[in-house]
């Protein structure tokens, strides 16, 4: 059996979002308590493929975009931890 698992938009706190590419493609990270289960992080993804410049210099800044969305991420989801403790 199955437990009915329930996420209302008052229970998805935004850890960080933000553009990985210059067409603007994003990346966004999400607490989510939903009820009846515990807490998870939602990593959201672009829908589809994203594309950047060959140069080495492209490929870097996505990847530290990437990064610096999931470090900020990471130290909200640690203050609200914190907070609870």
């Amino acid at each position: 059996m199955t437990a009915d698992v329930t996420v209302t938009a008052s229970s998805r706190i935004e850890l960080a979002a933000g553009q990985i590419t210059p067409s603007g493609d994003t990346l966004r990270v999400e607490l989510i308590k939903p009820a009846g289960s515990p807490p998870a992080v939602l990593i959201i993804w672009p829908a589809a493929p994203s594309v950047t410049n060959t140069d080495p210099g492209g490929l870097a800044s996505v990847a530290a975009s990437a990064v610096r969305i999931m470090a900020e991420a990471q130290a909200r989801l640690a203050k609200i931890r914190s907070k609870q403790h």
